[in-house]
C-alpha cells in the first residue's frame, strides 16, 4: 500500500513543463520562413515597379528641363539616347558644334545612366525620333522631331512634334 501511495503523491507534485518542445520550435520556424519568402517575393516585384517609376520620372523631368534650358538660353539642347548602354547624354549647341552639358542635374559628367546601381533593372528598349536616337529642342523650345522612348518593353514615353509635350502609355 505504501508503494501506491507514494506514486499518487509524486504525480500530484510533478511540475508542468515550462517552455516549448523541439517540434513546436521547428514548426514555428517553418511558418516564419514561409512568410519571409512570400514577403521577399512581393517586395522584389514592388521594387521593380518603384524603380520603373523613378526612371520614368527622371527621363520626363530631364525632357522638361532640356526644353526649358533651350528656351531660356536661346540655344539648341539635344538628348542623345542609347538603348545599348541604357543611358542618355545631354548636349548644348547646334548639330555641327555640340558640347556635352557636364553639370546637368542628376548626371555624371552629362551622362544619365541606368546601367548600374539601384536602377540597373531599367532597360531603354527602343528609341525612335524620326529614325534617330536624338531628341532635339531648338532655341525657342520647340522639338525638331517628335517620337518615342520605350522603357522595359512595356512603357512608352511619347514626345509630340513641335510642342515637346510628353505622355506615358
Amino acid at each position: 500500500m505504501s508503494f501506491s501511495l507514494t506514486t499518487k503523491i509524486n504525480k500530484k507534485n510533478r511540475m508542468p513543463y515550462k517552455g516549448f518542445t523541439l517540434i513546436e520550435l521547428i514548426i514555428t520556424m517553418c511558418i516564419i520562413a514561409i512568410f519571409t519568402a512570400i514577403a521577399m517575393t512581393k517586395s522584389e516585384i514592388g521594387t521593380d515597379n518603384f524603380n520603373s517609376q523613378i526612371a520614368l520620372d527622371q527621363i520626363t523631368s530631364d525632357i522638361d528641363l532640356a526644353q526649358s534650358i533651350a528656351f531660356a538660353k536661346n540655344d539648341t539642347i539635344t538628348i542623345v539616347f542609347s538603348a545599348e548602354e541604357d543611358n542618355y547624354k545631354l548636349y548644348t549647341g547646334p548639330d555641327a558644334n555640340r558640347s556635352i552639358i557636364s553639370d546637368f542635374p542628376g548626371s555624371n559628367d552629362g551622362i544619365v545612366s541606368f546601367a548600374s546601381g539601384r536602377l540597373a533593372s531599367i532597360d531603354i528598349s527602343s528609341i525612335n525620333f524620326n529614325n534617330s536616337n536624338e531628341l532635339q529642342f531648338l532655341p525657342l523650345g520647340n522639338v525638331k522631331n517628335g517620337g518615342s522612348i520605350q522603357i522595359n518593353s512595356t512603357t512608352t514615353i511619347t514626345v509630340s512634334d513641335v510642342t515637346g509635350k510628353w505622355s506615358i502609355n
